[in-house]
């Protein structure tokens, strides 16, 4: 009788957060995933069951397959900077020097923009006529730079790719920052008497003793990277043409521009099943 009041006491107090997971998880979950399997387009009423036809669509769609190749170069582009950068910065950080730590707050600030105002800040720093950018490159070539920045598509990545290196690289150098500071320092201390160098300690003792550290971070922004909007919106909008379209852009668009739902529902469960992979895939590398 006791136990049979305590199932019910337990079943009071977990049926609360069930019944919001519920219609804020797994009702959305498979309302679209319903939606997915329809013709529907949100300016002309009715809705048409076809199967898979949208999937199968998608995989016909020469603007989605460069979607996924442009957040792809984006992705190893901005992921490795970021890891690369943050752990130099991170490196330097483990050592205690004047103003120590008022260098790392400076280097956290980035990390507390709203991602699309950082994307707008950046855009202002590349306009051609009244960016800072070109200002600052005309004074040093001695001639009038107005060179359009966001509208080149080279130079649009590049653009992308430094913003969002601005604003989360700080997020790599304090998860980095925090395993150097955990690594037992007896083991360093040892290596140093043997007479390892700098560069020894890092490549055979640091990287290693690190390694589940920094398939955690590289997780975390690969996931943030794969969803990249923000910065995008407040950019480029995609363009110049469709040449900087990432995948949550063109589902955007495909939502919210063309009222395409089934096909937009599709489209962002294939998104979903891309994302799934690479955690997999990152998670057997900790497993390792």
């Amino acid at each position: 009788m006791q136990s049979r009041r305590y199932r019910l006491l337990a079943v009071t107090f977990i049926a609360p957060s069930f019944l919001v997971i519920l219609a804020v998880v797994i009702f959305p979950l498979l309302y679209s995933l319903s939606l997915s399997f329809m013709h529907w387009d949100a300016l002309f009423p009715g809705r048409q069951f076809v199967g898979f036809r949208n999937f199968i669509q998608a995989f016909q769609d020469k603007r989605f397959l460069l979607s996924f190749v442009h957040t792809g170069v984006l992705l190893f582009s901005i992921v490795g900077l970021e890891f690369l950068i943050g752990f130099i910065i991170a490196l330097a950080l483990l050592e205690e020097f004047y103003l120590h730590k008022v260098v790392t707050a400076l280097f956290i600030l980035p990390v507390t923009v709203i991602p699309t105002v950082a994307g707008f800040m950046w855009k202002l720093i590349f306009d051609a006529q009244y960016g800072p950018l070109n200002h600052v490159l005309s004074i040093l070539l001695q001639r009038d730079i107005q060179y359009t920045w966001l509208a080149q598509t080279s130079t649009a990545y590049l653009s992308i790719i430094v913003t969002d290196v601005w604003q989360w690289t700080p997020f790599m150098i304090l998860v980095l920052l925090a395993g150097l500071v955990s690594l037992p320092r007896d083991v360093l201390e040892a290596a140093e008497m043997d007479g390892a160098s700098g560069w020894q300690k890092v490549r055979l003792i640091i990287i290693p003793m690190l390694r589940r550290v920094a398939t955690v971070a590289v997780l975390l922004r690969s996931l943030d990277t794969l969803k990249l909007f923000d910065i995008i919106f407040a950019m480029t909008q995609g363009g110049p043409g469709t040449s900087t379209e990432t995948l949550s852009y063109y589902i955007y668009r495909n939502g919210f521009e063309y009222f395409r739902m089934g096909y937009t529902a599709s489209l962002s469960y294939i998104a979903l099943a891309i994302v799934s992979i690479v955690v997999l895939l990152l998670f057997g590398r900790l497993e390792e």
